[in-house]
């Protein structure tokens, strides 16, 4: 673990803060992927435990350069994975988020997505909302929502592999085909305090640039994103929240002074 580096920049990592994703196409080799191919669907202990999938999938250089970037060193490796198969049509799923999704603006769990075989729109392909991962919401209340201006949807070559904080709002699209489908999912999971050690031009640290607002967020709400980017930065870089960090923007509208100074 000593030996993985971070291969991500700030400019990045910022990306991802605020996305809340990122996607690398056609990492694994065909030779993983096709040992895929005749995957029944389910968890997969015993194969993703093997030193093949081990060492070709959850660490894969550039998977694993990625995670020790957002979640510092010795991080927690997967164990496991969930194999996720479609082979006949099907009408899709609803808007979701997994498990108990985390709080707050830490990042201390990473869910990824590794597609074996290339996927099409007609192969119901995992779309994701980007920057949904701050919206924590009982997920029965999304599952109404149908296209989501700004969603995108997972259309990659074979052997691609998606990161993602957990809790972003994800579902599989409709399939139209019987074409065999998968998705193998698994985690990584932080076990270091943060700081801001990956890929850096100076020792300076710059300050929280917010990318342009998701399509879907009006401008009031990404006002709200900017504030949440902002402190996972932060969180991110090692630094501690101030009064001022958690005040949840009510001092641009409200004006306060120190006790001290009234009282005196």
């Amino acid at each position: 673990m000593t030996d993985i580096k971070p291969t991500m920049t700030d400019e990045q990592v910022m990306r991802f803060i605020g996305d809340g994703y990122i996607v690398l196409e056609g990492i694994i080799p065909d030779e993983i992927n096709r040992q895929c191919e005749f995957l029944s669907g389910g968890r997969l202990t015993d194969f993703a435990r093997t030193d093949t999938f081990q060492n070709k999938v959850f660490l894969h250089p550039e998977v694993s350069g990625v995670i020790r970037s957002l979640l510092g060193p010795d991080f927690l490796v997967p164990v496991n994975a969930h194999h996720h198969l479609y082979e006949q049509p099907h009408r899709g799923q609803t808007w979701h988020t997994d498990g108990l999704t985390e709080q707050g603006y830490g990042i201390y769990h990473l869910q990824c997505y590794y597609y074996p075989q290339p996927v099409q729109i007609e192969d119901g392909p995992t779309m994701i909302l980007p920057g949904s991962q701050f919206r924590l919401v009982d997920r029965e209340a999304i599952a109404h929502y149908g296209d989501i201006f700004g969603q995108k949807s997972l259309t990659v070559p074979a052997g691609t592999v998606a990161l993602t904080r957990y809790g972003i709002w994800h579902k599989a699209g409709p399939k139209l085909n019987n074409r065999r489908r998968g998705m193998i999912k698994f985690s990584y999971f932080r076990t270091a305090d943060p700081t801001r050690d990956w890929l850096i031009d100076s020792d300076d640290l710059p300050e929280f640039v917010h990318q342009p607002r998701q399509a879907y967020a009006t401008e009031v709400e990404s006002y709200r994103d900017i504030s949440r980017c902002k402190r996972t930065w932060r969180w991110m870089c090692g630094q501690k929240d101030t009064p001022s960090d958690i005040a949840h923007g009510a001092k641009i509208f409200v004006r306060a002074r120190p006790l001290k100074e009234a009282e005196g």
